[in-house]
This record gives structure tokens, sequence and C-alpha cells, in this order.
């Protein structure tokens, strides 16, 4: 389904002719709607593959602008006025039909209801500044919902009675399962007796427990290794266990500066923080913190400062190429590896406010001048 919407995608953009067609389906559509009823977009992007802030937004406009879709692509294919190519025809008729079938719609409805329960946690993951232990709870807190919305039979009536609205514009009386055999491989074949009911059991079920495994495998217990030194963090060192604390230390032990009084140094920890008030909930609080001392927790410091550095995601890594067309566009196109580097670090983080003073200072003491300027005020 979502490789359909991709190949929807480029079909549309690559030809402004097509786009031109797109363009006169949303008006003749428009005409026939209410004011508040319109549709606002004349344009179709193609489906990205990494970010899942874009892979929302271009479901959304496939929901808006699917009749316009339907009245495009029936009028390329049908070659009326004789005005396009055999293999546009061929195109077109392909992706009309992929996007008109009761499966493909059923599909497209499941995958669109749940993709809107973490389209909130994608955007803040893809941020630059998120704490990990908030990162992990917000997972947990959608993981949760999802696994009890699998038990709520009226979330998958509203799925289907959305996909039967979306059937109606495309012409479909109902939605119907495909045709049965004996034996069949490609697809499911599972015992149901009505299409309701197939469409629950070959579509909504299977996505549902492929989305909560995935979820289970990316932040699931046996993932969570790296981040089991959260314990440690002054909110929660009251919950720490003798277990977890020989976990962490088997984990952290080699990038400790001296891992022989590491035990002796969360007794000190532990009784340090239990009468503190205003205790750090985060890890960069408690980095920043006065109290934290790394002279006299050298060990715990070092393992906080790795959590700092562990990522939820990684984003940082696609939002470095995206800024790369930005920075290095036609008139920087000769720079050396140093300066490009830190001005993909300037632009990213850009939320760290800069000293310009000091910075022009710093030049002039690294490129002293013969000539002294004068101040003239």
């Amino acid at each position: 389904m979502l490789d359909s919407l991709k190949q929807l995608g480029i079909f549309l953009k690559y030809s402004p002719k097509r786009s031109r067609r797109l363009e006169t389906a949303v008006e003749d559509v428009n005409n026939n709607r209410q004011e508040n009823n319109k549709i606002s977009k004349s344009k179709f992007k193609i489906f990205c593959e990494t970010r899942w802030t874009e892979k929302h937004a271009t479901l959304d406009t496939f929901t808006t602008m699917y009749e316009a879709l339907v009245a495009c692509l029936e009028t390329i294919s049908y070659n009326e006025g004789r005005l396009w190519e055999r293999k546009a025809i061929t195109d077109a008729h392909g992706l009309l039909s992929k996007i008109i079938d009761s499966t493909f719609i059923m599909c497209f409805h499941t995958v669109h209801n749940f993709i809107c329960y973490v389209r909130g946690v994608s955007s803040k993951l893809q941020g630059s500044s998120l704490d990990i232990v908030e990162g992990y709870k917000m997972i947990g807190a959608v993981k949760q919902i999802i696994e009890e919305t699998r038990k709520n039979a009226q979330e998958f009536d509203l799925v289907y009675s959305k996909a039967s609205g979306m059937a109606v514009k495309a012409e479909i009386d109902e939605l119907k399962m495909p045709r049965r055999c004996a034996r069949q491989t490609h697809r499911n074949n599972v015992p149901s007796t009505s299409d309701k009911e197939y469409c629950k059991r070959a579509i909504y079920l299977p996505y549902l427990d492929e989305l909560i495994q995935q979820l289970d495998m990316r932040f699931g217990q046996e993932i969570v290794s790296v981040v089991r030194a959260l314990s440690i963090l002054p909110s929660r060192v009251h919950l720490i266990s003798q277990e977890m604390e020989n976990d962490i230390y088997d984990y952290y032990n080699a990038d400790m500066p001296s891992p022989e009084s590491f035990r002796q140094e969360m007794r000190i920890w532990k009784s340090f923080w239990e009468n503190q008030p205003d205790k750090p909930e985060s890890i960069t609080s408690t980095l920043t913190d006065v109290r934290a001392c790394s002279t006299l927790f050298p060990n715990i410091m070092k393992v906080l400062f790795l959590l700092a550095l562990t990522s939820v995601t990684s984003s940082s890594t696609e939002r470095a190429n995206s800024s790369l067309k930005l920075i290095k566009n036609d008139l920087r196109s000769t720079m050396k590896e140093d300066r490009i580097n830190a001005l993909f670090l300037l632009y990213v983080h850009r939320d760290i406010k800069l000293d310009y003073d000091q910075i022009i200072d710093d030049y002039a003491m690294r490129n002293p001048r013969k000539m002294v300027l004068m101040n003239p005020l």
C-alpha cells in the first residue's frame, strides 16, 4: 500500500502535464462542494521513506484529495481527448486499479488510523532536544494505548466506516473480500463469514500485531540495556536495587575512570540525595546541577554523561543530511571539512545562544593584524 502511494507521487510530480491535470480535477471537485468542504491542496507529494512526519502529511493529503486523484487517473487511463502517451495510460490504469481496490482502501485507513497515535511522538523524536527518559516514557504510553485499542471493537468499527466512505467515493458499493480458493499462498486465506470479518482478521489485526511487535523490538526491554543507568538519576535513585546496581556496573565498568570504587560511590550517592530538596529529574539537569560533583562522583557522572550522548533515535543524521543543501550551496562549494562541520553544528543546534563579542575577540587573538583600527567614536 505504501509503495503504491510512492509510485503515485512519482507519477504525478515529475510530469507538469499530469500535475496540471490533477489541479483541474481538484477544481472540478471543488465546484461541486460547499465552501467549508473544498480541497485546499492541489499537489500530491512523494511518499517519504525516512521522515515519519512527512509520511503523516502524505497520508492526510491522500485522504483529502482522494476523489480528485481518482478523477485524474480516470481521465488519463481513458485517454480522454487523445492527449496522453501509451506509457502514461498504462501507468494511470495500474495506479487507478490499486487505489480503488477494497484491500488497498482498508489497508490505507488501518495504517492512517494508527499512525495518528505515533504522530506526536514522531515529531518529538525527530527534534534535537529530547531527554532519553522522556522519550521512553512517551513510547511506553503510546504502546500501551495501542495494545488496549486492539481489544476495543469500536476502534475497528470506526476504521471500517471510514474505509466504506472512501469506497463510496471510488464508486464501490461496499468493501469486498478477495476471491478465495482452497490452496492460497499469496495472501491471507482466513475463514470469515462476512466482508467485514475478513477485513478485521486479514488486515486490521495482523497490522496491529506487527506494529506492537516492532515497538517491542525497537523500544522493548531487551533493547534498553543502554539506559539501565537511568535509575541513577536523583529522582529515581531510591528505587535502585542491588541487582540493578550490578547490572549497571557490568555494562559500564569499561568506561568508568575507577570502577573499583563504584559500589562505595553508589552508597554515598544514595545517601547524599535522600534528603535533598528539588531533586533533578533528567540527565541534563543532573549534569548541570552544582551538587553533582564530578570529583566526588567520577564514575556516576561518567555514566550520566554517556547516557546524555545516547540518542533515542537516529534523527540527527537525517537533520544533518537535510541541512546539507542549505549550507553547502553553490557559493560555498569549496569549503573544507572543518568549516562545513562547524556550520552543520551551528545550524542543527540553533537553540544554543552564542556570545558574538567573545567570538570576535577569539578571532582577533588568533589572527592578529599589524594595522590598529581606531574607534571613530
